[in-house]
């Protein structure tokens, strides 16, 4: 395994005092560091080094830091990329971490502490890559020698088929048990390991028809004249049922071939006994099953929240579809009086108990945030509450390392307006009425999680009875078709404007069907959730 003096680090920034506080910050690490002040020094560098990581400032005359990563991407792709960079870049910024073309972003000024510890995670991912590397290479390489020895082995049975006593010595040391049968399926030899497996000795075996070896339902389902039809040169690989001299059922897999023995064809057969492996996977597939049931509930009970009733100029429908496993996806309601609620939807990066944790806790969190709030006696604002709910959970999500994308969404049907608080998340699709027109409602922050300073920026529209809202996850948009291509925003919200006169309960309806009917499928890679709010008459 390398170890990190091995590892080799290239830093790329025209300012030179930024590298030289770099240098500075790092100068007793253990890995090598280099510098270059340009796009083109940074070419000279990998090319005569190793490096495994590069870390880029995002803007520098010439070529940009974004072009340098792309070409050394390309050139060298097991090179760990990290971007750094001032907040003006946000756009760019996202679009490279979406992509997949950085490991990191490191936001300026850099922090001396938040570096190394960035830089470790790297080399240490570099590292695993490159083991996984030489695994698979090892591997490849054991697998031309198992291919060469299973070829020197079928050229030494061949040489082995016209002697029936040498093949009786290897098969009686065998484990699993191995048949010799004749044309018409009377067994004309069995080994050690059939007896012991089955309970019939070799002279009880001489006397015994292949068939009544089987299982009633494998002799209705013809698999006996299957197997002694197996011709020359043909392997075949069924699964079957045995019954034993005590009258036990034997799950077995079954192999044949044929061979001639004394110029007279036979058909060998190798029994393995599944038992073991059945019982483990039957363990298996209920342990799965009730990790499946036991995510659900979590899923449920922790993560999904029920649509308010009894809104006076709205109404509110929402669903989602589980992938199956556990992710980060969630979402709360909560109504003020029946004119004002906030909607707060999430999806934190990756799945698993961790992202749902992540997900309760923000929602807990939010929650426990307006509590406070609601001391004031006039509604707080949507900024005030998300500025605090973010002092609140930033430090912790930077510790672990991990974000979410969040949404935070006000309806105030008295003053006939919603705001929204956008990071990172799904544009929001805004039918106007009056207009009948379509357009996108999108925020400018950073995913929650990213960045410790935020400011956090409000996107006002107004509403009126007609109007047609709809927050949507990207496991929607992002769900697969079968061509390869995704269900795509352009597709839902044709969808959506075409059947904007339905109620908010036959819309949702209605993208849960195109969605199963285009992808053919009722499960998902990720969690599809999609809320759908539908402006009525507005009483004054």
């Amino acid at each position: 395994m390398p170890i990190a003096s091995d590892h080799h680090v290239l830093f790329v920034d025209d300012e030179q005092d930024s590298l030289f506080a770099i240098k500075r910050f790092l100068r007793s690490e253990d890995y090598t560091t280099h510098f270059a002040r340009s796009a083109e020094e940074a070419f000279e560098q990998c090319e005569e080094y190793n490096i495994s990581v590069v870390v880029s400032d995002l803007r520098m005359p010439g070529t940009s830091g974004l072009e340098l990563i792309e070409s050394l991407q390309a050139r060298y792709p097991e090179m760990i990329r990290i971007i750094l960079s001032g907040t003006e870049d946000i756009g760019m910024i996202i679009e490279t971490i979406n992509s997949g073309r950085i490991f990191r972003f490191i936001p300026k000024p850099v922090e001396a502490e938040r570096l190394k510890i960035i830089m470790r995670d790297a080399i240490a991912i570099h590292t695993l890559q490159t083991e996984h590397r030489e695994m698979k290479a090892l591997s490849e390489k054991q697998n031309r020698y198992l291919t060469r020895i299973n070829d020197e082995l079928s050229q030494a049975t061949a040489r082995l088929r016209n002697s029936e006593l040498r093949f009786r010595a290897i098969n009686d040391a065998a484990f699993d048990p191995i048949f010799l049968i004749n044309r018409n399926g009377s067994i004309a030899y069995a080994n050690s390991a059939a007896e012991s497996t089955f309970g019939f000795t070799k002279s009880e075996f001489h006397s015994m028809h292949f068939g009544s070896l089987l299982a009633q339902e494998e002799v209705d389902e013809g698999i006996e004249v299957d197997l002694l039809n197996a011709s020359a040169n043909t392997l075949k690989e069924k699964d079957a049922r045995f019954i034993a001299k005590d009258g036990r059922t034997i799950d077995v897999a079954i192999s044949t071939g044929t061979v001639d023995i004394q110029t007279i064809p036979h058909i060998v057969m190798i029994a393995r006994d599944n038992t073991l492996r059945i019982q483990a996977e039957r363990s298996r597939q209920q342990l799965e099953k009730m990790q499946h049931t036991l995510e659900s509930q979590i899923e449920r009970k922790l993560m999904q929240s029920h649509t308010p009733k009894g809104l006076d100029g709205a109404k509110i429908s929402n669903f989602m579809l589980s992938s199956g496993y556990l992710n980060g996806d969630f979402a709360d309601f909560i109504a003020y009086d029946n004119r004002h609620i906030d909607i707060m939807t999430g999806d934190v990066m990756g799945h698993g108990i961790l992202s749902a944790l992540v997900g309760s806790g923000l929602k807990s969190l939010y929650l426990r945030t307006l509590a406070r709030k609601s001391l004031q006696r006039t509604l707080p604002e949507l900024k005030e509450v998300v500025s605090e709910f973010h002092q609140g959970c930033i430090k912790d999500l930077l510790e672990i390392e991990i974000y979410a994308t969040m949404l935070f969404f006000r309806l105030d049907l008295e003053k006939k307006t919603l705001s929204l608080i956008d990071c990172g998340h799904t544009p929001s699709l805004h039918i106007n009425a009056r207009s009948g027109t379509s357009s996108c409602i999108k925020g400018t922050n950073l995913p929650v999680g990213m960045v410790e300073q935020q400011t956090f920026e409000t996107v006002t529209v107004p509403v009126e009875a007609g109007d047609i809202i709809v927050i949507y996850s990207d496991g929607i948009t992002e769900a697969q078709l079968p061509d390869g291509s995704m269900f795509g925003e352009e597709r839902l919200a044709d969808l959506v404007f075409r059947h904007r006169h339905m109620s908010s309960d036959d819309l949702l309806a209605l993208i849960c069907r195109e969605l199963g009917a285009a992808t053919g499928s009722e499960t998902f890679e990720d969690d599809a959730s999609c809320i759908v709010i539908r402006i009525d008459d507005i009483h004054e």
